[in-house]
Formats: C-alpha cells, structure tokens, sequence
C-alpha cells in the first residue's frame, strides 16, 4: 500500500484552476488540508476543493473555496472520526475488492 504523509499536491477542479494541497492518507483513506492546516474536501455539486467542519464526526463542505480565506469555524488540523475514517477505509476495500472480481466484458 503506497502512502502520501504530509506531501503537497497539485489537485484538478472541475470549476477552478489547480489547487496545492497537503495530502496524507494512502489509496483506501486519503484527507487534505490546505497549506497552512485547514481541512478540505472536494465538493461535487461545487467542482472545487473547499474548507471542511467536522459536523457529527465527518468532514463537510463549507461550500467556500479554498482560494478564498477560511470561514469562521474551520479549525486546523482536524479530522474525521476514527469511526468515519474506518467505514470509509471498509467501503473502499469493498469497492476495490468488487472491481478486481468483476467478469471480464464480453465483445
């Protein structure tokens, strides 16, 4: 399993240019912060990276940018719950576990 700690990225956007990330985790967990420590995630209905809360123990877009400055309430360094960390990690495997056991395609 290969591992990114601590390594800074340049991440595409669907709706915005390239952003530097800060990446840790490997391919079955991976979470990102900005430069200077704030959490992001990739908003999908958005196309751009932005700021994340911890709301019940899982990140959320705070639907701002993370080009723009942070908003109130975003704290440094935080992180999803061991438990969400370890779901997520769980319903990864089981993806990648899927696809490696599909029958091939017929032609």
């Amino acid at each position: 399993m290969v591992g990114a700690f601590r390594e800074k990225a340049s991440m595409g956007q669907a709706n915005g240019p390239d952003v530097d990330l800060i990446v840790n985790g490997t391919e079955l967990y991976a979470s990102y912060e900005t430069p200077d420590g704030f959490p992001a995630i990739y908003d999908e209905a958005l196309g751009l990276f932005c700021y994340a809360l911890v709301v019940e123990g899982r990140f959320v877009s705070t639907g701002v940018s993370v080009a723009s400055p942070p908003p109130p309430g975003v704290e440094r360094h935080a992180a999803e719950s061991d438990e969400v960390r370890t779901r997520k990690i769980r319903d990864r495997t089981q993806q990648m576990e899927q696809r490696s056991h599909a029958a091939p395609k017929e032609e």
